[in-house]
């Protein structure tokens, strides 16, 4: 068999290579469309999800687990009062007052919130952040909790003794009564 010529050979050459280019960008213009269409498909068929409130919910609350129920330590450092008492607290005003746990927002969160206002004269703005709720429902619960510790506050506080006259306590003497 007789070798082709160089010229026969060379244009051989060109018109393969010619035609895998050709071929590459056929393929390349034929996957573009295949990822067009799939995008398009993509946006008609598009359902939006649905956001599970049951999970938010927990994720909401997680704050407070972090202040009140990691530790006693960090429930006295956050809120000033072990567990103990914090729940006992929930508890007082809830059956003695009536402060009930909203569709979003239990009572422990409340009071939680509320305390963690109080002791460290945080901001709206701040309790919101990082309770993750609207200032709208910060200040709310707020209100809600006060007028409940406001309505409470027979239980809670003691009342005054008055100061006798004539006391044999060593220290009565500076609190003489006036007349």
């Amino acid at each position: 068999m007789a070798r082709l010529p160089l010229i026969v050979q060379s244009e051989k050459r060109k018109k393969i290579g010619l035609a895998i280019t050709i071929w590459l960008q056929m393929c390349t213009v034929a996957s573009w469309f295949l990822v067009a269409l799939g995008a398009i498909h993509n946006l008609h068929t598009y359902r939006r999800r649905f956001r599970s409130y049951i999970l938010d919910f927990y994720a909401k609350r997680d704050y407070v687990k972090r202040l009140v129920y990691a530790s006693d330590e960090t429930c006295i450092e956050q809120l000033r009062m072990n567990r103990i008492i914090f729940f006992k607290l929930c508890e007082m005003l809830q059956t003695l007052e009536g402060l009930k746990s909203s569709r979003n927002m239990l009572v422990d969160e409340q009071v939680a919130m509320f305390l963690h206002i109080i002791s460290y004269h945080l901001k709206n703005r701040v309790i919101k952040h990082h309770f993750n709720r609207s200032g709208e429902t910060v200040s709310r619960s707020f209100h809600n909790v006060l007028n409940a510790f406001i309505r409470l506050q027979d239980v809670l506080f003691k009342k005054a003794k008055p100061i006798i006259a004539n006391s044999t306590y060593p220290r009565r003497k500076w609190f003489k009564v006036l007349e």
